[in-house]
Parts: C-alpha cells; structure tokens; sequence
C-alpha cells in the first residue's frame, strides 16, 4: 500500500550565541526513536521586525513546510513549540549546532541539529537523453466520462512490441508513484523499455493531468481506469495488441487481478506486493507486522485490534454519509472513557472512521480474492519482499498457490531482505523508505523484465 505515517508533530528550539542571523536558516537533525530514525529538517527565518518564524520538513515522510506555531530566540537558547501539533524543542547553540531535547506527546529524546538540508541521493532515477522514446499522452475512460493523462515510454524500432500498463498501490498516486523523493514506476518504466517492452503508466484519476475526483472512486473505478488504460494501448500501432499485460503494486495489484479475473483482459499479469486474501484480513496482518517491527506491547497490539474491529463494525453498520455526518459523535463511543476528552485521541478515531466510510477504503474491506483469482487464465508472476510489513509474504505465496487454477501458469518470487517498495531495509517501516537510497532493487527488475520477456516474445 502506498502510503503509512507515523503521527509526527513538531517542536523545536534553538540557541544562538553570536546574533540572529547565525540561527537563521535550514538545520538538519535525526530523531533516534530506537526502532526507526527519521530525519527532521528545520527552516528557520527572521522576519523584518526581528521575529522567528520556523517551517519544518519530515523528508522521511515526504512532508514538507509544515508552520511551527512559535519559535523563540534569546541568550543562545532556541525554542520551538506548536500546541496543535503537541511538540516542542529547547536547545542550545553550540559552534555548528543545537544541541537540545525534542518532546512530543509524552516523548522525550535527545536532539541535535546541524547546519545544512538533508539530501537523499537516488541514484537509480532515470536522467535523459534516454534510450526509448517518450510520449506525453492522454486517453477516454468513457464509463466515467474522464480522460486520463499519463507518460508512454517506447523501445527504439519499429514493433510492434509487448507492452504493460503501470497501476499504482492506494492513495493517490501520480504516474510516477512518487513517496518520499523515490519515483518507483519511473524507475520501473525505464528499465522495462530497455529490456523491449512498452510501458504507459498514468495519474490517478483527480491526480496531475488527469480528470475525475480521487476521493468518491472505489476499486471498481480504479479497475475501469485501468481497463481504460490497456483498451488504449492495444490500438497503438507501435504495440502488439496480443501481448497487452499489466503491473500492479500493492492494491495496484488487486485491481491487475480484477482485470484478469472478472474482465480477461489482461495477456499477463505482474502482482508486486498484491494480497491475495480479503481485504479485513491483509489489513490486520499489516497491523500486526508493523506493530511488531516497532515494539509494540501485545496487550496494546490487542486494544487497537479490537479498535480497528469497533470502527470497521461501525462501517459495515452505516452508511459512509451517515458516518461523516455523526463522526465525532461515534468517536466518542469508541473510545475508553478516560480519553473521551483528549482532542488527538478523537482526532485519531474520527479520521479513522472518515477514511472507513471513504470507497476506496469500503472497496478494499470488501475485497475478496476468490471473486478473481480462480478465474484467471493468463500467465502471474507474483513478487513480494521477505521483510514487507505492509503486504507480508503470508498473505501472498500460499493463498495465491491456493487460489490461482493449477492450469495457470504461475510464478512466485520472495526477495530476501526487502520491503514494500521492494528495497533492501533493515526493518522495513515505512518510516525507513525515505532513508535508502534505491529506489527498487536491480534484481526485482531484472526478474520481471526477464519474466515479461519469456511470457510475451515470440
């Protein structure tokens, strides 16, 4: 899946020694939280009539220019607090430094900055001139009325040649895929088309260049996008319209089986990191995966369980109008009585309860595999990472081995040592995708170019 943040508010202060313009400007630091660190990147400036004011970036998170409600300077010590956000930093300027303490919603931890942005190195992303051709293109999704626009990328020759189309995991997603400064399906797309294969990858609909609003689409209209999206690479002269595939990350992939499943319109299917058992059941694997891989308690890993499964009922009892109408209301009914007056507790649960009620979340609980899997016919390769905490590889190897027809040809390929974004990681977090510099690991690519390759050439 996409996207996962750890709630992160910001407080900080600083100490200046020698005058206001030796504090202002950008401060990096890194917050030791034991099982993940996380890069934090302050901006600091000084307005005309000698006030501070502090944004804040989480690049780790992909969150940039985030407003700190009050930044003090004086007698070399920096302070930085915002109520909203329930943080605060105090430190003291040293030489190149603020060394000081970071406190957030009970968190107490040392932290120090240093003068200088945090920089992300990306090596893998693709620099023209380029190898292929590019084409900016758009194309009809008639259903719904909309046009999509998207980015098709063309071998050199003439073809015609095998070609895939690129779906993206959950949230909004721009053709790119783009999380935390990485660009996984530009990177993908690049070394497809080197390898021969043509690739149109596109923007959500309500994204970029594309039409439609994001936020009332449900898995069905994701699949029809897609759907789209292949109907219009097949009529293009440079493609083959007999070895027409499709890619899927994370729900990019349920919806790659959907498409071969219900509507058989996929040649071949390429699964990264797609669950293949119903959607209740990945989300409370995810639950537990990333609880676990952060220290959670088990007894706090059991209450927020059986809070997920309280707001889940809750969804499956009302209708998502009702739910936004009454949501702050039915916050209070699920929260213990102690934290019925605490605001980011309610804020917690009522933005649960709104995203339950949104229909790409309803679509996704409502998920079940065995309406699509069964029925496919064409060709899968199925890859998941070893230390993937978002789509764990129990949900994927065995209940596709289960589920898929054994007439089908189907591979199946867990990559040691990596995460959702298929790179290698040390705990797969999503807080850590920010902090590694591969985009998606060589051999990933290698083995779908290669597997595309086998299934699709002459």
């Amino acid at each position: 899946m996409k996207k996962w943040y750890l709630l992160l508010a910001a407080a900080c202060c600083m100490p200046l020694l020698a005058g206001a313009q030796e504090i202002a400007g950008t401060w990096r630091g890194t917050l030791d939280l034991g099982v993940m660190k996380m890069a934090l990147v302050l901006h600091v400036e000084q307005e005309a009539d000698g006030r501070y004011v502090t944004r804040m970036d989480s690049p780790d998170q992909g969150a940039r220019n985030i407003p700190i409600a009050r930044t003090s300077f004086a007698d070399g010590r920096f302070a930085l607090a915002d109520d909203a956000l329930r943080l605060a930093y105090e430190g003291e300027l040293q030489a190149d430094s603020l060394v000081g303490t970071f406190r957030q919603n009970g968190l107490e931890v040392p932290l120090t900055f240093t003068r200088g942005a945090v920089e992300r190195r990306r090596p893998q992303e693709p620099r023209p001139p380029y190898p292929y051709r590019v084409e900016e293109v758009t194309f009809p999704n008639d259903r719904a009325g909309i046009t999509l626009s998207g980015t098709l990328t063309l071998p050199q020759g003439e073809g015609p040649f095998p070609a895939v189309v690129l779906v993206s995991g959950s949230g909004p997603q721009n053709r790119d895929e783009e999380l935390m400064g990485h660009h996984p399906f530009r990177v993908l797309a690049d070394g497809l088309t080197r390898a021969g294969i043509a690739v149109l990858r596109y923007d959500d609909r309500g994204v970029g260049g594309s039409q439609g609003v994001y936020g009332e689409a449900s898995l069905q209209d994701f699949a029809d996008d897609a759907a789209s999206a292949m109907a219009w690479l097949r009529r293009q002269s440079a493609v083959d319209p007999q070895r027409v595939g499709v890619i899927g990350h994370s729900e990019g992939a349920m919806i790659a089986y959907m498409l071969a499943g219900a509507c058989g319109d996929a040649d071949f299917v390429v699964a990264m990191a797609g669950p293949a058992v119903p959607g209740r059941e990945f989300l409370a694997a995810q639950r537990r995966q990333i609880g676990e891989a952060m220290g959670v308690p088990e007894e706090v890993q059991r209450q927020n369980d059986q809070m997920n499964e309280a707001m889940l009922a809750l969804c499956d009892r009302y209708e998502p109008a009702f739910l936004a109408a009454h949501a702050d209301s039915l916050a209070q009914t699920l929260l213990p009585p102690d934290f019925r007056d605490d605001p980011q507790s309610l804020d917690q649960i009522r933005t649960g309860l709104l995203q339950c009620a949104s229909p790409e979340m309803r679509s996704l609980i409502s998920y079940d595999p065995d309406d699509f899997l069964p029925r496919i016919a064409c060709p899968v390769l199925a890859v998941v990472g070893s230390r993937d905490r978002q789509v764990p590889p129990e949900v994927v190897v065995e209940p596709l081995r289960e589920s898929v027809p054994a007439s089908v040809p189907l591979t199946i390929e867990v990559f040691e040592g990596l995460n959702h974004l298929f790179q290698p990681c040390e705990t797969g977090l999503p807080t850590e995708y920010g902090t590694i510099e591969v985009t998606m690991a060589p051999e990933v690519l290698t083995t779908i170019a290669d597997w595309i390759r086998t299934v699709a050439l002459p």
